[in-house]
């Protein structure tokens, strides 16, 4: 006879199950907020043990702080398109050059286009997450936004931007919009076509509103003839 084969014993992926239970805690962060939220609800959705969540997040805590990390880090690398997600600003990415407006006005429409597009598919959470960012005592701490707030002051420091913008005061100005518009879009736009023309409006309303905050009113012209081209 022959002999009975032992089961497969499935191999441990600690980083995979670690993934698993921060994407199931964004899940529940977002329904229920942090007070809705506990490790073994979260081992529940995730589909792990209760111990292994444990292992991995010992107190709510901790659990909470590292999801809305990582929401920081997957809009990270949606909105700048991934590279270095904790080093400075690359020169390349976001520098503002007066002598080549037209291809700073097409970077900033498809980064605000990312930006909105991800506020807007993801409303719940961003709202827990710009909520948390703001109430910090260093906002700084979350890659996000010292990622954001770094592009911002690079416009402010070029030619391309008008003087003595406040940096801290237009870096929430401007993210709040972002992650406030969404309830707008939920109450108005029932598709995702619907959706993703409500995130090209608010994009170019923002690029629009850039005129009057950021860019110099020898530069209008440019933004004016980008506008008029995309509406």
């Amino acid at each position: 006879m022959a002999a009975k084969q032992q089961p497969t014993r499935r191999k441990r992926d600690p980083e995979t199950t670690r993934i698993a239970i921060l994407e199931a805690a964004k899940t529940v962060l977002a329904r229920d907020g942090a007070e809705g939220l506990s490790v073994s609800t979260v081992a529940k959705v995730a589909g792990v043990n209760r111990g292994t969540a444990y292992q991995h997040f010992q107190v709510k805590e901790d659990l909470v702080r590292a999801t809305l990390d990582w929401v920081s880090h997957q809009l990270l690398d949606a909105v700048f398109e991934g590279g270095d997600l904790d080093g400075e600003v690359p020169d390349d990415q976001l520098r503002p050059d007066r002598e080549h407006m037209d291809e700073v006005i097409e970077r900033m429409a498809a980064f605000n286009l990312r930006l909105s597009e991800y506020a807007i598919e993801n409303p719940d959470i961003g709202r827990v997450w710009l909520f948390d960012v703001l109430s910090r005592d260093d906002p700084r701490k979350d890659v996000f936004y010292k990622r954001f707030e770094q592009a911002v002051q690079t416009l402010a420091e070029s030619d391309a931007g008008v003087e003595d913008i406040d940096v801290e005061v237009q870096s929430v100005m401007i993210l709040t919009g972002y992650f406030m518009w969404p309830v707008w879009v939920r109450a108005h736009a029932r598709s995702k076509k619907a959706r993703k023309e409500m995130a090209r409006r608010y994009a170019l309303e923002v690029l629009r509103n850039a005129m009057y905050g950021v860019l110099p009113a020898d530069t209008h012209s440019v933004v004016k003839a980008y506008l008029k081209s995309n509406i």
